[in-house]
């Protein structure tokens, strides 16, 4: 049986049809993985109290560390992918997603090893004092599981998205969300099971997206399927790869490191109690964020396929679109994170009033310049999906290692904890300078507007 020809899925007749195509899916899978991430925190919050949200926020870098070795592998493989259906050149696409799938599961092996034979040390390193550290360990174990096969699962969803199959794409998170949802408040509140609970729905979830994942890239449904002969340890093709996901790899491994200082700077200046509000800031925070990296995921293989095929003037105005419909977002968290501060972060827990207030004055500050942050993340993704690792990788490079963990260090020895808080805008308010200025290079030598004056 031969698989039915498939329409080519980037073609329509505007960008913005085609940018809605991609980008819904992804933003409604981004905005429920954020929605389950909030909600494991107020069941948490409301069940064991601040020291089980700060537990979860200690946690926070070693899963950011899983992505960005997912990142590294599918972000990077999967532009190649795009670039090479750009060009026509399909065997090196599926051989790209072969390649992809071997050097996925090797390393997410690995990191799952490691992370587990060191996991106390690493905790510890990652701020967890004595108080912490118990919630911590009982939410980790179960949890390394999840992001061993979160790893493999979010940098092949990359490709079901990049194929023309961003419903199926969405369909991966969603199911993984759904499944964790329900089993939380079973696990939590019914059996009793504490931070466990919280860790072991989460797997279960993460092991229906893996199944689903898996079955589709198998199956006669999409063009470009997984077989056995496809599948490779090309190291060449692999650097090729790593290449281009390096920026965001790099901006992920910067994101870690700014976490674990963040959180010795939150305990130094303000105790457990600072860990836990700035836990609580940045699930809040993630639930605005999220639909705009669903955004730049839609945009991404747009950006990549039009590159690929020398349609130059069309990525940069999908990127322009892109950057516009984020930045509506952004605006609109903006007005409702400074407004009802309170009201956000009293779902997590309504009886702890140290814990409410140090929550919404942290939510305030850290918000600050969250209506521009788009610019930033969408010229990163720009120049990523354009085959241009090193600009992309400079402007990650810049706001989270030369900007952010400097503001984190230095600010609160005049500030205290407030410069800890304020330390994000400060970073942010310069990277976007830079971001618009690496940008309108680019569009002058493409003889394009730079202001965003082309329709929505």
């Amino acid at each position: 049986m031969t698989v039915k020809p498939e329409k080519n899925p980037f073609k329509d007749k505007t960008i913005s049809r085609l940018l809605t195509k991609f980008s819904a899916p992804a933003v409604a899978g981004m905005f429920v993985i954020a929605l389950h991430n909030i909600i494991s925190r107020i069941y948490i919050g409301r069940s064991i109290g601040a020291l089980g949200i700060a537990g979860i926020a200690i946690v926070f870098p070693l899963a950011i560390l899983f992505m960005a070795l997912s990142v590294l592998i599918g972000i990077g493989s999967n532009a190649l992918f795009s670039i090479y259906l750009g060009k026509k050149e399909e065997e090196k696409a599926r051989y790209t997603l072969g390649n992809a799938v071997v050097y996925l599961s090797a390393v997410a092996i690995f990191a799952l090893t490691v992370s587990y034979l060191f996991l106390e040390d690493i905790l510890v390193t990652f701020g967890a004092t004595p108080e912490i550290l118990p919630y911590a360990i009982a939410y980790t174990k179960p949890l390394l599981i999840a992001n061993a096969m979160a790893m493999v699962t979010m940098g092949l969803n990359h490709f079901i998205r990049s194929s023309g199959h961003p419903k199926t794409a969405m369909a991966t998170q969603i199911i993984g969300a759904i499944i964790n949802l329900t089993l939380a408040p079973l696990f939590i509140f019914t059996f009793d099971m504490g931070m466990a609970g919280a860790a072991w729905a989460i797997v279960c979830g993460q092991i229906c997206s893996s199944v689903w994942v898996f079955v589709f890239l198998l199956s006669k449904k999409t063009k470009y399927r997984l077989q056995s002969k496809y599948l490779n340890t090309d190291f060449i093709l692999f650097l090729d790869g790593i290449k281009i996901g390096f920026s965001q790899f790099i901006f992920q491994l910067a994101t870690s490191l700014l976490n674990i200082i963040l959180n010795h700077s939150l305990v130094k200046y303000g105790g457990n109690l600072a860990v836990s509000a700035m836990g609580i800031v940045i699930a809040i925070n993630t639930i605005i964020i999220m639909p705009v990296i669903g955004i730049s995921q839609g945009a991404q293989p747009l950006i990549g396929y039009n590159y690929g095929a020398r349609k130059y003037n069309t990525s940069i105005q999908t990127l322009k679109m892109a950057i516009r419909w984020s930045i509506i977002v952004t605006i609109s968290g903006f007005v409702l994170t400074e407004f009802f501060a309170r009201q956000f972060v009293s779902i997590f827990n309504s009886t702890d009033n140290s814990l409410i207030n140090l929550s919404a004055t942290a939510l305030r500050y850290f918000n600050i310049m969250l209506p521009l942050v788009p610019m930033q993340i969408l010229t990163t993704v720009f120049f990523q999906a354009t085959n241009k690792p090193l600009k992309a990788m400079i402007l990650s490079l810049s706001r989270q290692v030369l900007l952010l963990i400097p503001a984190v260090l230095i600010l609160p020895l005049f500030f205290g904890l407030d410069g800890v808080f304020i330390a994000t805008p400060v970073a942010d308010f310069i990277s976007i300078l830079l971001s618009s200025y690496m940008l309108r290079k680019y569009f002058i030598k493409h003889k394009q507007n730079f202001f965003f004056s082309n329709r929505f």
